[in-house]
């Protein structure tokens, strides 16, 4: 009877696994088919300098909600709150498809991209409590939680630039956003309404920041995160307006160059999950990857006349640093923390919304003394600390 029940209880928790991953495709498809578009979305309202402001703003919305996001778990739970966010950002979505106000769709678009971090989060707690204590498979099963991701993210740029095509049509694009959020919403209702949360630990904002910033290991691997956070900051605002305005590509055109960067994920995130997990840790591959980086952005400045295949090849190589940065950093912060450490994971996703702070600052301002190729120069020169920090951590292996 007992292994029965046992039984019954794995074949259900892998059932869970099962919801969450695909969960996390329609929530990565419904995120990146309007992630590269948003920009040009808001350059019909206003100028590129304006538009980082918008960013800014939002995203320093989302880093608030973050301080506090356990104290809204504690009265809302964790299923209650993911259910309200997507359900939110299904509207935002659908009305930035029909509007065709400023005045409407400005506040919409910071609405949805305030969400979207916190949905991830979300994401988050819920496989951290399933996971428990089995963190020698931390690496493994986050490796396939962005891999699965990444596939969503390469397929979805093609999309919209196909959605795009010559007329620049906004609407499909944003609709189609919108439409994705409703398979993950019944996924939602459907496998975590009965969710059991953890307890989650109400303690003051100033003394968790200092709880979080004394452990070394954390501290460490959360600016190594920011920094890769604040390259795809870069490279969502500022890449798809360089492309489209300087280089001259088409959204199709665009969309293709995205796609095979974006394979990178596809290819890697897993297995650098397993070999973190079974042979070498995190700190090789992390340092490798802030190298990659580093010098793979900076050619961004020698491409404006290139041809489609050479961008392509480049964008590939950001994303393979991208990959070995991203894989090995959730793999190391995950293996130090359980599900019932909202607030810890808080500030560890409070780095997407804050490098988005940070880069649309550092961009509305570069722009106002360099063209927007050398702003390329700027972010790989960001990726060298990276290496710092990396090197300052304890390995796993």
């Amino acid at each position: 009877m007992t292994l029965l029940s046992e039984h019954k209880a794995h074949l259900r928790r892998e059932r869970h696994f099962g919801a969450l991953y695909s969960a996390m495709i329609f929530l990565s498809l419904h995120w990146a088919i309007v992630v590269y578009v948003n920009s040009s979305y808001l350059e019909q309202y206003l100028p590129e300098m304006v538009i980082g402001t918008l960013y800014t703003i939002s995203s320093a919305i989302t880093v608030l909600i973050f301080l506090f996001i356990s104290r809204v778990l504690h009265k809302a739970g964790n299923y209650m709150l993911t259910l309200v966010l997507a359900l939110l950002e299904f509207g935002m979505l659908l009305g930035m498809a029909f509007t065709q106000e400023w005045r409407l769709a400005i506040p919409l678009f910071m609405v949805h991209q305030a969400i979207v971090p916190l949905l991830v989060f979300n994401l988050d707690v819920f496989m951290e409590e399933m996971i428990g204590d089995e963190e020698h498979s931390t690496g493994g099963k986050r490796g396939l939680f962005l891999g699965i991701g990444s596939i969503a993210y390469a397929i979805a740029p093609l999309t919209a630039g196909f959605l795009m095509g010559e007329q620049e049509a906004f609407e499909y694009v944003y609709l189609a956003g919108a439409l994705l959020m409703l398979p993950f919403i019944y996924l939602i209702v459907r496998y975590f309404k009965v969710f059991t949360d953890p307890v989650y630990a109400e303690i003051k904002v100033l003394p968790a920041i200092h709880s979080f910033w004394a452990q070394k290991d954390i501290r460490y691997v959360f600016l190594a995160h920011f920094l890769l956070q604040l390259f795809f900051a870069f490279m969502v605002i500022y890449t798809p307006l360089y492309l489209a305005n300087v280089v001259g590509f088409t959204w199709t055109q665009i969309g293709l160059v995205l796609f095979v960067g974006l394979l990178a994920y596809v290819f890697l995130e897993y297995p650098i999950g397993v070999i973190a997990d079974r042979y070498l840790g995190e700190k090789e591959m992390m340092a490798f990857g802030f190298v990659i980086l580093a010098v793979s952005t900076s050619w961004f400045v020698w491409l404006s006349g290139a041809t489609l295949t050479a961008w392509m090849v480049v964008m590939f190589m950001t994303r393979v640093g991208a990959s070995l940065v991203e894989a090995t950093t959730e793999s190391y912060f995950f293996k130090h923390i359980d599900g019932s450490d909202a607030n810890i994971i808080s500030f560890f996703r409070i780095t997407r919304p804050l490098a988005i702070v940070a880069g649309a600052l550092l961009g509305s301002f570069c722009l106002l003394y360099m063209p927007l190729n050398l702003l390329f120069v700027v972010v790989g020169f960001f990726m060298v600390p990276g290496l710092f920090f990396t090197m300052m951590l304890k390995d796993t292996k």
